[in-house]
């Protein structure tokens, strides 16, 4: 009786400590998943870090002057990507000198900022990172450091048109609430209708969201004029520890509608962590 005690005791320690390493072979997997990321690319927590800690960095931000007005790092240059040049950057103080310091770039959601990497790259620029996720990602993981306002250097206009002169999209809704939905309970989706309202072709780039936990696909990247496509949006709430209470996850299309080259839907998600 009191071996075959044991023998229970030795089984069920073995058991559990199966059981165990499982549960930590997949949080592992979990955080490897959440932490992938281009080689281009540098975290928002990892910039939040250098600026708290004073590091000698430059932020760029390569959005419009508009966009910069409403939000942005604080301390960071303004030159929107349609304007980066050699000429543009030795303007605001990036020229020659600039080309080993640690630069910044950030713009919405990334696409922008990764177009700026590539051609400052291509310029000599050696210590150069893209914000992944841009301002949005940003906004989203609540990291401090940000302010509101005009540019203080040079000013840039965009110029706009109410006139359709070509593709034009328009979403059946911008956003979706998945209201509290269980942890355990397997991936929800949800679905976008986009029409192209113009007089082009509409078409569709690389769609990206601004976290793993989420992803999206359309059924037509080219869409006819007064033709529809449907976006496909699925969310895991077990694919990484999340925000408490409702949070938000953001979808980037890319188009080659002049108004709205990244054009952008949302979801918002309240997961209970007991189901």
């Amino acid at each position: 009786m009191k071996y075959a005690l044991i023998l229970i005791i030795i089984i069920t320690g073995i058991i559990g400590f199966i059981i165990f390493s499982n549960i930590n072979e997949n949080i592992k997997e979990k955080n490897h998943n959440d932490e992938e990321r281009e080689e281009y690319e540098i975290f928002p927590g990892d910039v939040a870090k250098k600026i708290e800690n004073k590091d000698d960095i430059i932020l760029l931000d390569v959005r419009t002057s508009e966009e910069y007005a409403k939000i942005h790092l604080e301390n960071a240059l303004l030159l929107p990507a349609q304007e980066l040049s050699a000429q543009m950057l030795e303007n605001i103080g990036l020229g020659e000198d600039a080309k080993e310091k640690e630069i910044i770039i950030y713009c919405k959601s990334g696409a922008r900022s990764k177009m700026a990497y590539d051609i400052m790259k291509s310029l000599g620029y050696m210590n150069i990172k893209s914000i992944a996720g841009g301002m949005i990602h940003w906004q989203e993981d609540n990291y401090p450091f940000t302010e509101a306002g005009e540019h203080n250097g040079q000013k840039i206009e965009t110029k706009i048109t109410n006139k359709i002169i070509g593709p034009k999209i328009l979403f059946n809704k911008t956003t979706h609430n998945f209201g509290v939905i269980p942890q355990f309970g397997g991936k929800v989706e949800t679905k976008f209708i986009v029409k192209n309202i113009g007089v082009k072709i509409l078409e569709i780039g690389e769609i990206t969201t601004s976290c793993n936990c989420t992803t999206a696909s359309i059924s037509s990247a080219s869409i006819q004029i007064g033709d529809e496509a449907e976006i496909t949006v699925v969310f895991d709430p077990n694919f990484h520890d999340e925000p408490t209470g409702v949070f938000r996850r953001t979808v980037f299309i890319p188009t080659n509608d002049s108004d709205k080259p990244e054009a952008e839907i949302t979801i918002e998600v309240d997961i209970d962590e007991d189901r």
